[in-house]
Parts: structure tokens; C-alpha cells; sequence
């Protein structure tokens, strides 16, 4: 009896290690399928994809038909000569709020131009000893034809007072006085703050006296050469000579002006003509554009 269940029992554990044996499962058996050796990820071991490699900058951007391309940027390029400037703007910076040195200028108003209109009044003081003091008013008017020329039209009017007494035994005499001018200029920027003017022209001029002695009528040609110079953004002084082909009244005069800006376009002026006949003293307004 145990010779047979130890036969049974050897039978059983032959069929056990047949069927481990089969399978690999086991302490000493063969490990399970995929143990230890999982696939690697998608790519793995693929090379690197190929980049453009674009130093210090970033990619071309696209260009539609019509339109240059911005020129491309080489970082070992030589730097421009002395004297002159890149057509490049440099990388990072941009143009925007950028301003001329002319802008600038430009933005307080300009007191020395050849646009305006002013009106004066002038006391004249002939040296003649037949006549007196004379309150005149008149007017000019400036337009700017270029950078460099300009028309100037101009009259005046004005009166002189029986001032009494007599002066050589000839009583002085009221009259009336009148003249018109019509000229053309040339001016130029000697520098930021000093221009040079040019201007020749004709002037009539009238007077009618109770003394006829005294009355003419003449026309003549008369050229002036002037500074105008602007020590300040608010102050103008202006200086000049004319001369001119006059018979009957000054062939030179001297004068001296100075103007006040009292507004963006608003000036006032005082000023003096100093002829070889007669003297003047000026207040004006001008007014620019």
C-alpha cells in the first residue's frame, strides 16, 4: 500500500515540474514575456530635426510683390566712414517721436520772416525851415514769393501844423504829405540768428503846402540793404540804408527798429529813420503769418 502511493505521489510531482518547466513561470524559471524590456518612445533614437540657425536675429519675414525687403543684418559689418551716416536705422531703435533739428526750430514761432503786414505811425521832422512836424500813419505789406525773394508794397500818409513864428522870414506852412512803394527783395541766412536783406524798388512821393515853394511831386529808384538779427526768441533788431535817386526829399536814410513778439504772431515796434532832409520816429504793429 505505501509502495503504491509513493508511486502516485512520484507520478504527481513529475507532472507538476513538467508543466512549470513549460510555462517558465517559476523561482527558477524563465521571467514573463516583455519583463524588463519595454519598447522605447516614439523618435527614440531618430537625429534632431534640422533648424536655420539665424544669429542675433530673427527669421525673414515675408515679402509681398512690390515691396524692397529690409536689408539683412551682418553683425561683422565695418562701421561707415567719418562724415557719413548708415541708410540703416540701427537694430532696436525705432524712428517714432524722433524730431529734426529744423522741427525743433520750427515749433517757437519765427519772428524774422518775410509774411506780414504792419501799420505805423510816424512823427516826421523835416529839416526844412518852412515846415513843421508832420503825424503820419501808414502801413506795408510783405509776401514771401520763395526761400530767398519777396514783394513788399507800402504807403503813408500824414500832415503837418501851423507851428506859428518864423523861421529865415518865411512863415512855416501847413501840408500834407503822402508816398507809395513798391519793391522787391532778396534774403539769406548768414547764420541761426542773422539774415541779410536786399531791396530795391520805387517810391513816389507828394507834398502839397499852403507855401507852393515848398510843394514837389517825385518819383525815384531806391535800393536798401538791411541786418535783421534776433539776439533773443522774443527780440528783433533790424538795421538798414537806403538810398535812392530823390531830388526833393531824402536820397539817404538810416534806420533802426526794434520788435517785441507780444504774441505767437503779434509783434509791436519802435524805431527811427534818420535822412539827409528829415527825421522820423516809429511805433508798430506787425503782424506775421
Amino acid at each position: 500500500m505505501k509502495r503504491i502511493f509513493f508511486c502516485a505521489l512520484s507520478v504527481s510531482m513529475a507532472f507538476y515540474q513538467s508543466a512549470v518547466a513549460q510555462t517558465g513561470y517559476g523561482v527558477m524559471g524563465v521571467p514573463p514575456p516583455g519583463y524588463g524590456t519595454s519598447a522605447p518612445p516614439p523618435g527614440y533614437g531618430a537625429p534632431p530635426p534640422s533648424v536655420p540657425a539665424y544669429p542675433n536675429s530673427l527669421p525673414p519675414s515675408s515679402v509681398s510683390p512690390g515691396v524692397t525687403p529690409p536689408p539683412a543684418y551682418d553683425p561683422y559689418a565695418s562701421a561707415p566712414p567719418p562724415g557719413q551716416v548708415s541708410s540703416v536705422a540701427p537694430q532696436g531703435v525705432s524712428g517714432y517721436g524722433s524730431q529734426s533739428a529744423y522741427g525743433a526750430n520750427a515749433v517757437a514761432s519765427n519772428m524774422v520772416n518775410f509774411r506780414y503786414a504792419e501799420a505805423f505811425y510816424r512823427y516826421l521832422a523835416p529839416k526844412h525851415g518852412d515846415l513843421a512836424g508832420a503825424s503820419t500813419i501808414g502801413g506795408a505789406l510783405s509776401l514771401e514769393l520763395s526761400s530767398l525773394f519777396y514783394l513788399k508794397f507800402g504807403a503813408s500818409w500824414g500832415s503837418g501844423t501851423d507851428s506859428g513864428g518864423t523861421v529865415g522870414s518865411a512863415t512855416r506852412a501847413k501840408y500834407q504829405f503822402a508816398s507809395v512803394q513798391a519793391g522787391a527783395g532778396f534774403h539769406t541766412q548768414l547764420n541761426s540768428r542773422l539774415t541779410f536783406v536786399a531791396e530795391a524798388g520805387m517810391v513816389y512821393a507828394n507834398l502839397k503846402a499852403n507855401n507852393t515853394a515848398v510843394s514837389f511831386s517825385d518819383g525815384s529808384i531806391y535800393v536798401r540793404p538791411a541786418l535783421r538779427y534776433t539776439p533773443l526768441d522774443w527780440l528783433e533788431l533790424q538795421a538798414g540804408v537806403t538810398v535812392s535817386s530823390a531830388d526833393k526829399y531824402d536820397s539817404k536814410i538810416i534806420d533802426f527798429t526794434s520788435y517785441f513778439r507780444v504774441l505767437p504772431q503779434f509783434d509791436l515796434g519802435i524805431g527811427g529813420d534818420f535822412g539827409n532832409l528829415s527825421r522820423a520816429f516809429r511805433a508798430t504793429m506787425r503782424l506775421r503769418w
